[in-house]
């Protein structure tokens, strides 16, 4: 763990991030709705993931679900955990599979002094796809040291030329790099659209991390 004097500077700077238009947005979850003093935040990288099986990617408890080919428990397919520490990675249980461990890789590769990292699995239809659209950040939990992002989402069909069936389940994962170090998360948040159609989603990315992690969940 680096030392605290070294994460307020970083805090301190990552308060002053500039100011951009907020996108509502609905979760279940403690803090899931993004407060008016929430900053967007552009540097962030990001990694991708899907299960066509519909299996479970992560767990924090250190057992994944086992989920039959016809169960319907969207609930055990979710997953959201901020992570602002290595042994945060640590704690959780990844699927050992292509997806599980492309999340993985990627949160390890996360280095905690002067970033965090945002991971978030949820369940979709087989012909849909979950696009990511923005992340923020409240500047005055995070002068902190509290770290509480919250992350945008939008759902639009497949391709035409992608087979699916509309019935099936499958799991997507997202793992968000932030450019911002913190020493807790007390708090998190998501929303999802249920359509992309009101513009495309933000084009500020690594296209680096981007081009590995494969095509839209």
């Amino acid at each position: 763990m680096p030392d605290v004097p070294r994460r307020r500077a970083l805090l301190a700077a990552a308060s002053g991030l500039a100011a951009l238009a907020g996108c509502a947005g609905s979760d279940s979850a403690s803090n899931s709705y993004p407060s008016r003093s929430d900053r967007p935040i552009d540097g962030y990288e990001l990694a991708k993931a899907r299960d066509e099986d519909g299996r479970a990617l992560v767990a924090s408890d250190g057992e994944l679900p086992s989920l039959s080919a016809d169960e319907r428990a969207f609930q055990r397919r979710s997953a959201r955990r901020v992570l602002v520490a290595d042994e945060d990675l640590v704690e959780l249980t990844f699927a050992e599979t292509d997806p599980g461990e492309r999340l993985r890789s990627f949160l390890a590769a996360t280095d905690f002094e002067s970033a965090s990292a945002y991971l978030l699995a949820m369940p979709v239809r087989a012909c849909r796809e979950v696009r990511f659209r923005s992340v923020s950040v409240e500047p005055d939990e995070l002068a902190d040291g509290d770290l509480h992002p919250h992350a945008n989402f939008c759902q639009t069909y497949r391709p035409a030329d992608v087979e699916c069936e509309g019935d099936e389940v499958h799991t997507v994962g997202f793992a968000i790099r932030l450019p911002v170090a913190a020493e807790r998360s007390t708090g998190s948040g998501s929303g999802m659209r249920g359509s992309c159609r009101r513009g495309e989603p933000p084009t500020v990315f690594n296209a680096s991390t981007a081009s590995e992690s494969g095509d839209d969940a």
